[in-house]
């Protein structure tokens, strides 16, 4: 990527999140970033396409970290949490308008739709391998992991719009509230064994 198109995208994701999609133009944009509005629409032609553009940033940093390896696997599973949550953040304008960007945008929806899927079945192989080291318990009911991991789709997609409902603006705190609850999340479901070596982690993160 040319140095003009990765300067457009900084400044317009420095505006997406100060002031939300809506309310950023491009004329906007290319006034932070120094350039004409012609020069903008060169590298892209409709604001929707750096929205895409941003998207998938974020996305390719997020697999880039998801096959990432790593010999503690309880480890490996709090790290990823942590280092997805700042991503969410760094990109948060997509999260606060989430439901407007899939539907006035057709290939994103359909993308995360497909994304989604993939997503869970990383996840699954990832609860198989910790069921296999003893790390985490088998289940208890029927699609009891499964359900774990819808919920916390819904959390991780709707959190940073949460927060904003109930507060002014949107901090570097939230990520802490954040980590704290999936941090939770995750110790019902871990063997005896295992919750001896979550207890250590947790409180050197702390």
């Amino acid at each position: 990527m040319n140095k003009t198109k990765q300067k457009i995208l900084t400044h317009s994701l420095e505006l997406f999140n100060t002031l939300g999609i809506s309310n950023v133009a491009l004329r906007d944009i290319s006034k932070k970033a120094g350039i004409s509005v012609g020069n903008l629409q060169y590298h892209f032609k409709k604001r929707e396409e750096i929205v895409e553009a941003l998207y998938f940033q974020l996305v390719e940093k997020i697999d880039k970290i998801i096959i990432e390896k790593n010999k503690d696997l309880l480890t490996a599973f709090s790290s990823i949490s942590v280092a997805i949550i700042h991503y969410f953040f760094e990109y948060r304008f997509f999260f606060l308008d989430f439901v407007t960007i899939t539907r006035n945008n057709p290939k994103i929806k359909a993308h995360y739709a497909q994304l989604s899927k993939r997503r869970k079945q990383e996840f699954s192989q990832m609860i198989h391998i910790l069921i296999e080291h003893n790390i985490l318990r088998e289940e208890l009911i029927e699609n009891e992991y499964l359900n774990w991991y819808k919920r916390m789709e819904v959390i991780s997609n709707f959190w940073f719009s949460s927060v904003l409902i109930q507060n002014d603006s949107l901090e570097k705190a939230s990520i802490d509230e954040y980590l704290i609850l999936v941090n939770q999340s995750l110790f019902p479901y871990l063997t005896n064994a295992a919750r001896e070596t979550y207890k250590e982690l947790f409180e050197q993160s702390k």
